[in-house]
């Protein structure tokens, strides 16, 4: 399920110049996504085509059966690059992905490659050193838990997917294609304090450059965390919902998030939501307190999976879809390099409750 998104040639040089040179050429020539004219990343064709949406179908078949997931499609992207590639990973082992970034850094394209210490010692990772790419890890308890790629400064793919194949094969999970300059530019700066400055978890500085912006007409909010607490924001947009929230939640701890939640449900917002089976009965896990609300608005579910259900969403009123990388709990709020972005937009957010109800009808199937 996918939009194709275009280009034009101006745009694409202008981008290139502001990853060589640090500035912003689309802005200064009145190119980025804020103009009114002339952006190709905006209002050019079809709505929405600075997106393209992919969703897992985790049918997990033996090892030597995985062909033509999402990660291809990834790797495929990366090997258009003719300026830098960045990836911030917290667990990479998909062998195109990681091909295509060995082919790259041989034909001489920059790519710069973080990921979690735990992950760090993979023989994907390790390959990719012996091929003379850096590897930056984070070095420290929390987590580098971001899953992103940066192509040539101006495309970004990001989600709930790790790089992995039982990430594309196995787990239900999410992951968009953006292109838009100025969401890469908020990336890039992302990439370059883990990357060059070695600062993660609460020492990152909040510099975001394009915290809100507009793509293709869409109003869009971009943070990273924990240098800014991502909870609050999202508890925000919960306790704003007028008719409706649906979640698909791998962990759901984060009181802030779940109080909000409950207050709307006291309210007679209707409440849907699929929990990862795996914790959900955990005094922790907000799956409890939703089950016993006994509101007629109120329905929850453990999912059908019987790998991992692996989505971090919230789809408000049909209108608002908030993703990422981002686990409702406490340590993705204070804790681990995680980001997450607020599209607010009902044709953006069609695409995901039609994957909620999938993944609602598959949990409701295994009950």
């Amino acid at each position: 399920m996918n939009k194709k998104a275009g280009g034009v040639i101006l745009v694409l040089i202008l981008a290139v110049l502001s990853v060589i040179f640090g500035q912003d050429f689309l802005q200064e020539f009145g190119l980025d996504e804020g103009a009114p004219v002339l952006d190709p990343v905006v209002d050019v064709g079809a709505p929405a085509d600075w997106y393209e949406l992919y969703f897992t179908n985790p049918s997990c078949p033996p090892e030597a059966e995985r062909a033509g997931g999402i990660d291809e499609d990834i790797a495929s992207d990366m090997l258009t690059a003719e300026v830098r590639v960045d990836i911030a990973a917290y667990d990479l082992d998909s062998e195109p992905m990681v091909q295509a970034l060995i082919e790259l850094e041989g034909r001489g394209v920059p790519v710069r490659v973080v990921t979690d210490t735990d992950n760090a010692a993979l023989s994907s990772i390790n390959r990719l050193r012996r091929n003379g790419i850096s590897v930056v890890e984070d070095k420290r308890s929390g987590l580098m838990h971001n899953k992103f790629v940066v192509i040539d400064g101006r495309i970004v793919w990001l989600g709930s997917m790790n790089f992995t194949t039982n990430g594309v094969y196995c787990n239900n999970n999410n992951i968009v294609r953006i292109s838009s300059p100025r969401l890469a530019a908020n990336y890039t700066a992302e990439m370059d304090e883990m990357y060059l400055d070695r600062l993660f978890g609460p020492d990152s500085p909040q510099n975001t450059p394009n915290e809100s912006l507009s793509i293709g007409g869409v109003a869009v909010e971009n943070y990273f965390g924990p240098e800014k607490e991502i909870g609050p924001i999202i508890s925000r947009r919960v306790a704003g919902a007028e008719s409706e929230i649906l979640f698909m939640a791998f962990s759901f701890t984060a009181e802030q998030i779940g109080e909000a939640l409950l207050g709307r449900a006291d309210a007679g917002v209707i409440v849907r939501g699929v929990f990862e089976r795996v914790g959900s009965d955990t005094p922790f896990s907000y799956y409890g307190p939703l089950a016993q609300a006994r509101l007629a608005n109120v329905a929850v579910r453990t999912d059908g999976n019987p790998q991992v259900m692996h989505h971090k969403v919230f789809i408000i009123d049909r209108s608002t879809v908030i993703f990422g990388s981002f686990n409702f709990s406490d340590n993705a709020n204070r804790s681990n390099d995680e980001n997450v972005l607020i599209v607010h937009d009902p044709t953006f957010a069609s695409y995901f409750v039609e994957e909620f109800e999938t993944v609602w009808a598959e949990a409701n199937a295994g009950q």
